[in-house]
């Protein structure tokens, strides 16, 4: 079971996993980082995205991975005290994430 946002540690600084979504940020981040320093120097580029990298850009904007109403709902149950953890259905998820984690690394 994964918990967080894998950009939020990308935008803290902290290390992640390569995968193919975080060398995508990766990407962009180079990307985005090359254009602020080209604007900076008053310089115009142009710049192509391959379509990989669009195709990848376009299936997150359209995936259900964030859902900011809930956020917010979570959020303001936090705020007000009434969030409650469900300890049994978090060692359940932990269990069977680890369970599944083991049969995959057994030979």
């Amino acid at each position: 079971m994964k918990i967080g946002n894998p950009l939020d540690l990308i935008r803290t600084g902290q290390p992640t996993a390569t995968s193919p979504a975080s060398t995508a940020d990766n990407a962009k981040a180079k990307l985005d980082a090359s254009l602020t320093q080209a604007t900076a120097n008053g310089s115009s580029s142009s710049v192509k995205v391959s379509s990989d990298l669009a195709a990848l850009t376009a299936e997150t904007q359209d995936s259900d991975a964030f859902d900011s109403k809930r956020v917010e709902q979570l959020k303001a149950a936090i705020a007000d005290g009434s969030f409650k953890v469900n300890a049994e259905a978090v060692a359940d998820k932990m269990i069977s994430s680890n369970v599944e984690a083991l049969t995959r690394s057994k030979p």
